[in-house]
This record gives structure tokens, sequence and C-alpha cells, in this order.
């Protein structure tokens, strides 16, 4: 054979392998976003010939991708097969690095996890002793998952810190030492040999939020108020992540109760203007500058924040209360009325330590961020708490992993025989 009929026959060859492809992708994206789909439905709604849909269900039903579930429902003839997923057939390792701890775990394609494991000691003293406490936590939950792990594919990062969608360094993270500058899907496709992917922490809390409780609404904000505010936004359904994946960093809104162009001009990345005043650290230490200004208190010591929230919900302290009320929530509320100005969202999620101040707190802040704008926008409390980063983290990696269904099936081929 000479050369050009050699390269007519592989550029034949290339053609049918994209196009079987392509057209793999067409069935598993109706598989996996309906709930119950047959052969025939995948084929009207496709446009592919039933000789070629029946051809490649069964190739991907030989290859454990897809089965055969329940009939369904149907009056007349043969009742059709449903064709389901297999949602073992690939692991995901999902890992959330938090300022203060880590969390990782290990969930299958329908999002469910199957293993956890959690580090409170993070972080470190320095960036070195921070990585060796996530191999230290992934090992382990590696081993815990033994037969499982070699089918762990992918990681799902969620971390604090503005992270760059270009390079993917984390270009600020201020209260993690040394985090900034970091390269986490070096290191651990590095270590590990799988795919990495990763956000910020706040984006994938607006994720997960959304993808459990919110399905329906396509523009949401996410506010996370703890040490640090950040917020994760979504328009018409996706993240956005701005030319520097810093969209959602209101932290540095540049925001006082009074206007003060000294503190405005300080405003840097070290610590954002709004953040210092209204996250939990902002909060206690302009709760405390009022007691001990206060002549009612004697031998008085500085209350942490969870006394602060205790005191304030239980009405106990006037002092506490004016702070927090005319100072905290006022400031609050400025910045939240903006964002709402701006963006135009449907819905705003407050999330983090600050909804420890509760109920009448959220209210309080609802009702002056009403009293400031005109849009009247949904303003609710976090159903997932505490787990919405790694809830998000978990859609992100399902994300990633359909779309390489979808587009790059053959992909998935080539990690099949390491296990099977």
């Amino acid at each position: 054979m000479n050369n050009e009929k050699k390269i007519k026959k592989e550029n034949k060859k290339a053609k049918y392998r994209s196009l079987r492809e392509q057209n793999i992708g067409l069935i598993l994206k109706k598989v996996i976003e309906k709930k119950n789909v047959t052969r025939v439905q995948i084929a009207r709604e496709t446009g592919l010939p039933k000789s070629t849909i029946s051809d490649l269900v069964n190739y991907l039903i030989l290859k454990e991708v897809l089965y055969e579930e329940k009939k369904a429902e149907s009056k007349i003839g043969k009742k059709p097969i449903i064709l389901k997923l297999n949602e073992d057939l690939i692991y995901m390792l999902i890992l959330d690095i938090h300022y203060e701890k880590l969390e990782a775990a290990i969930a299958n394609l329908k999002g469910k996890i199957i293993h956890s494991k959690k580090e409170e000691k993070f972080p470190g003293r320095n960036r070195a002793e921070s990585i060796n406490y996530i191999f230290n936590l992934i090992d382990d939950l590696l081993e815990k998952s033994n037969k499982i792990s070699k089918k762990v594919k992918i990681i799902s990062v969620g971390t604090h810190g503005i992270v760059d969608p270009k390079s993917n360094k984390i270009i600020k993270a201020p209260y993690i030492k040394d985090w900034s500058g970091i390269n986490l899907v070096d290191i651990l496709e590095d270590k590990y040999g799988f795919d990495v992917i990763v956000n910020n922490s706040v984006n994938l809390g607006a994720i997960g939020e959304q993808w459990v409780y919110y399905k329906d609404i396509k523009d949401l904000v996410y506010i996370d108020i703890e040490s640090g505010v950040g917020a994760g936004i979504i328009i018409n359904g996706d993240i956005v992540d701005g030319k520097n994946g810093a969209m959602g960093e209101i932290s540095y809104l540049p925001i006082t109760k009074n206007y003060d162009n000294k503190k405005l001009q300080q405003n840097t990345m070290d610590l954002g203007l709004f953040e210092s005043q209204v996250d939990i650290h902002g909060i206690t230490k302009a709760v405390n500058e009022a007691l001990r200004k206060s002549k009612s208190i004697q031998n008085f010591e500085d209350l942490n924040f969870q006394e602060i929230s205790r005191n304030y919900r239980d009405n106990k302290n006037k002092v506490i209360k004016k702070v927090i009320d005319d100072q905290i929530i006022k400031i609050l509320s400025i910045g939240i009325a903006s964002i709402i100005s701006i963006i135009d969202t449907e819905l705003i999620i407050i999330n983090g330590n600050v909804l420890l101040l509760g109920e009448s707190f959220l209210k309080k802040l609802t009702k002056e961020i009403y009293c400031i704008t005109p849009f009247n926008v949904k303003i609710v409390a976090s159903k997932l708490k505490e787990n919405a980063h790694i809830v998000g983290a978990i859609k992100y990696g399902l994300n990633h992993i359909n779309k390489i269904f979808y587009q790059n099936f053959y992909q998935v081929m080539d990690w099949m025989p390491k296990y099977l």
C-alpha cells in the first residue's frame, strides 16, 4: 500500500471513529439528562437511525457503561426497556480545602458519597506542610476505599482563595499561609495521575445550592460570610468566574458605614475593606471594642464569635445588639443591595458562620436591604449549610465527567482496562 492510500485509509478510520464517538455522546447525553429514556425515544430525539442506536447501545451495555432497567409503562405492544448509566463505572475524589479544615470524599456518578474523611488540623505552618496534610488525607481515603479507589479518575477541588481560570494558580488566599501562587492542578496530577479540576469554594457553594434545591432558578448569588466574605454568582444557569477568577470577590467592595476616603484608599488585596468590617472577625472586633468602651462592664475579657452570637440571639446585651443592628447590618445591607442592583438576580443565599446570629439577624438584614433597593429579591439562608462546598464540588466533578462522556468518550474507554 502506497503512502497516499494509507493516509486515505487512516483518515477514513479517524472520521468513522469521530462520528461514532459523536453519536455515543448524543446517546449518553439523553440517558444522563433524562430520568427514563428508551432506545425509541433516543432515536426520535437525536434523529439517529434505529440501527445505529441499537448498535451503539449494545456496545455501551457490553462495556458496562449502560444497563437495562425496568420496563416503561405501555398500554399496547411490547413494553420498551429503559436505559440507565452505570453509576459505579468510575468514581471521583472530592476535596474541599477550607482555611481551618480539610474534607475529602469519594462519590459515584450519581453524586452519592461512598467514603469521606475530615482533617481538622489544617492549615499547616507553611505550604509544604499544608500539601502534606492534603496528601495524607487523600492517601488515607484511597486506602480506606480499597477496590473502589482503582476506579477513581478525577479529583474535583474546592479551595479558599481566588483561582485564575487560565493558569489554575491561586491568586490570593489571605487565610492560608503561603497559599497564594500555588497550582493545585499540577501538584495533584503529578502525585496521583488523575484529571484534576479546581475552583473557588464559594463558587462551588453556589453550584451545590442550585443543584440540590434551586434547579429551576437560573440566576442566583450565594454569599458566604465567615472568615472573609465572598460570593458565587450563577447567571443563565452557569457559574461565572470573570477574567481572573475574581468574579464575586465582594470582600473588596469599597463600602463603609460612613464615608472615609483614607479607608477607601487602603482597600488592598491583603484583606478587603468590606470583609474587614462584616466577616466574623470584623464583627467580633467591632463588638469587643464597643464592649470595652462601655462603662457598665468591668474586668472585661474579649468574647469570641460564638459567645457574641449567643448573646445576640438571646437579646441579653444592649451593646452587642446595637453594634450588630446599627453597624454590621447597615454595612452588609449596602453591599448586598449593590450586588442586587448590578446583577439583577432572582435569589440571594446567605451561608457561613454569620448564620449563628440567628433568624432575627437574617430578617433584620433582609428588611434593611429591601429598604434601600427597589428590587424585591428573595433572600434565604443556606439549606446545605456546612455541606455546600463539598456538594458543589461533586456537581462540578459530575459536569466535568459528563463533558467527557459527551465529547471525548474514548477517554473513558482508555480508563477502563485498568480495573476491568
